[in-house]
């Protein structure tokens, strides 16, 4: 065995491990998540880590070679989550006894909603990091990993992610467990498969069938057992969740647990709760909704049909694949503007703080700056001086020439994605009613930045409503009202699936949209 030290504030806690653990399974163990985008190739190189030897990476260093780990100062509560969302109407509320909380596993972060039923008030809300992603940023990565052994891990991340966050919300006010009568989840296909422990070995090879989405109901303990509500006090984790306070899950043990339908391996129940969130039964026109998360989904509904469709666009938008790309976390830059007059690129960071890396809305910015000011050409070639190095925003802090052609793939898949909807159903950018723009990326988002990269088409710039976490949204109306449950589940069964890349047009539109205008 081995002994070793994690600092964090300044304080070490010496702990014994296997000298062949690398140093990112170890902290994972105590309660400390490093991203690890590439799912521990050693490839992305953003789960690096301090140590008694300088910086490593800790998907790859295994303990015998360090005797400290200084761990990043961003921790997992400084994640900037976006847990709030839009409906285009009241809820209906069924005023059932007790309260209930609705829950949207995404990829990246994990949003809660705490309920009152009987009126259907919201009480208070709750957003933590989704712990999956130490083992990889998007969910092609996490199949990978859950196929090759990974799979109980990671089922326990998301176990836990959850009790923690629904001790916090009861923390937060006081609430008795016991008043918990119902739970509700949404979440794309794969989160879900994970969070009910199924295999995910057909979700990513040909055809991509799923175990099972359809609407489950079942006791809460059934998916969440009697454990703890949060494991045993651990590194990482705040004072707040730890002591023999803890609310227990089996104070929850009686509630009953929704876990919301799919439509396929690709669309999953976020999708078709994001579409029960945004229905007006009174619009005839078809309507579009875009969630650009870690994946990008899209679904063109009326009354009379659903087409939905996915693209793998999103982990750029999340800045994940790119170089000095960063969770929206304090210190990540927001929002670039470039001065021609003085030729310096200008930028904000969240909460002010010093610049420690590029979010998503940062990345669409100076991606649409380059272009506004003819910094790169129609192909994305990037301009000298800027070619070789890229843009240096902030010392070590730059955007390069590889960053540029992620987000050309990502806009274009978007866009043909968009088209290829409209053109299954028959319809023109004229005859959209609205297009809701879902997820915190959504939510942030410089419009102006969108529509000049050619992300959004600038016909339907000025019907753009933003609706925040829809998923989550979906998942409360659920909650409340047995008729909305019928509701999703037909959204569901309704809802076609348009494959892009069987589309005939498919390529060509690609193609054309990898250009900038």
């Amino acid at each position: 065995m081995h002994k070793i030290k994690i600092w964090q504030q300044g304080q070490p806690q010496e702990i014994t491990v296997s000298p062949d653990e690398t140093l990112h399974e170890i902290l994972a163990k105590h309660g400390i998540h490093i991203p690890a985008p590439c799912g521990g190739n050693g490839t992305c190189r953003k789960c690096a880590v301090g140590t008694s030897h300088g910086i490593k990476l800790s998907c790859n260093t295994p303990a015998r070679e360090v005797t400290d780990i200084y761990p990043p100062n961003a921790g997992e509560a400084a994640l900037a989550i976006l847990d709030i969302y839009e409906s285009q109407r009241p809820f209906e509320n069924d005023k059932t006894v007790g309260c209930g909380i609705a829950i949207d596993i995404g990829t990246t972060t994990i949003a809660f909603e705490l309920l009152d039923m009987t009126t259907g008030r919201r009480i208070a809300t709750h957003s933590t990091a989704n712990s999956q992603r130490s083992l990889g940023a998007d969910v092609v990565t996490r199949i990978k990993q859950a196929t090759q052994g990974y799979g109980a891990p990671l089922h326990e991340y998301v176990l836990n992610d959850i009790r923690r966050g629904i001790a916090q919300l009861l923390i937060k006010t006081g609430l008795p467990v016991g008043d918990i009568s119902a739970v509700s989840i949404a979440g794309n296909t794969t989160m879900l498969h994970l969070l009910q422990n199924m295999p995910c070995d057909t979700l990513g090879a040909f055809p991509f069938t799923p175990v099972d989405i359809s609407m489950r109901r079942c006791a809460f303990s059934e998916v969440f057992g009697v454990e703890a509500a949060t494991s045993p006090p651990q590194i990482g984790e705040s004072q707040q969740t730890q002591g023999e306070n803890i609310p227990q899950a089996t104070d929850t043990a009686n509630a009953k647990l929704l876990i919301l339908p799919g439509i396929s391996t690709f669309v999953g129940a976020d999708i078709a709760a994001g579409i029960l969130c945004c229905q007006d039964p009174g619009s005839a026109s078809p309507n579009l909704l875009i969630d650009l998360g870690t994946n990008g989904e899209m679904a063109l509904f009326s009354p009379d049909r659903i087409l939905v469709t996915s693209t793998a666009a999103g982990p750029a938008f999340e800045a994940a694949n790119i170089s000095c790309g960063s969770a929206s976390i304090p210190g990540a830059i927001a929002k670039v503007r470039y001065l021609p007059e003085t030729n310096v690129f200008i930028y904000d960071t969240i909460n002010n703080l010093p610049p420690m890396g590029i979010c998503g809305t940062g990345v669409v910015d100076i991606a649409a700056e380059l272009v506004r000011h003819n910094l790169v050409d129609e192909t994305g070639r990037l301009e000298d001086p800027y070619f070789d190095s890229g843009v240096e925003l902030a010392a070590g802090i730059s955007f390069t020439q590889k960053d540029m052609r992620e987000i050309q793939l990502a806009k274009s898949a978007v866009r043909s994605g968009i088209e290829i909807l409209l053109d299954v159903a028959g319809y023109g950018y004229n005859d959209i009613g609205k297009v809701f723009l879902a997820g915190g990326f959504g939510h942030k988002i410089n419009m102006e930045s969108a529509v000049i990269l050619g992300l959004i088409p600038p016909e339907v710039a000025s019907k753009i409503v933003t609706v925040g976490n829809t998923s989550l949204g979906g998942a409360a109306h659920v909650l409340l009202s047995a008729k909305a449950a019928t509701g999703i589940t037909a959204i569901a069964s309704k809802a076609e699936e348009v494959s892009l890349s069987t589309h005939p047009r498919f390529n060509d539109l690609f193609m054309e949209h990898m250009m900038f205008e």
